[in-house]
């Protein structure tokens, strides 16, 4: 099987340079995609805790 990857010159065959071109474009997209939602959990959350750290606040304000 080797033997249809290599050419006589040593070269990589097309069909493996473009697998490999699949693959990397493959794992850009996925990375792209869990970055993406990765900031944006985080920005949910921060706004989670900003809504509690208020909510907390007015509460202690009450028992004043």
């Amino acid at each position: 099987m080797l033997k249809h990857l290599l050419s006589k010159k040593g070269q990589l065959s097309m069909e493996f340079g473009l697998l490999m071109l699949a693959v990397v474009v493959g794992a850009t997209i996925v990375g792209y995609y869990l970055i993406s939602s990765a900031l944006y959990i985080k920005t949910s959350q921060v706004n989670n805790i900003n809504e509690t750290s208020d909510i907390t606040l007015k509460a202690l304000h009450k028992v004043d």
